[in-house]
């Protein structure tokens, strides 16, 4: 595929709404998903969804972690953040138009 192609893509996919308002507050600090579908005021299951998408795609990275809060203390929590590939595309899309 080539490098425009993929920047297509990935901006097609970065651009749904719902997805660029989780990778938005995932670039302020790292949530899970129970943080993340109540700051979005949506369904968690919609919001896992999202996530596998932005996943796949790179924009999101996750990995499991114990809990430290006293209310869920133990249980392994999956904890979300993304990476440099969003301004990435944003900037190649700035530099394409």
């Amino acid at each position: 595929m080539k490098l425009e192609d993929r920047v297509v893509e990935d901006a097609y996919v970065l651009l749904h709404p719902l997805r660029f308002r989780i990778v938005e507050l995932l670039a302020e600090k790292p949530m899970h998903i129970n943080e993340l579908a109540k700051a979005l005021g949506e369904e968690r299951r919609l919001v896992s969804y999202h996530l596998l998408t932005l996943e796949e795609y790179g924009f999101v990275l996750s990995k499991y972690e114990i809990s430290e809060d006293p209310k869920l203390r133990g249980k392994a929590l999956r904890r979300y953040w993304v990476d440099g590939k969003r301004e990435h595309v944003i900037s190649e899309l700035k530099h394409k138009l």
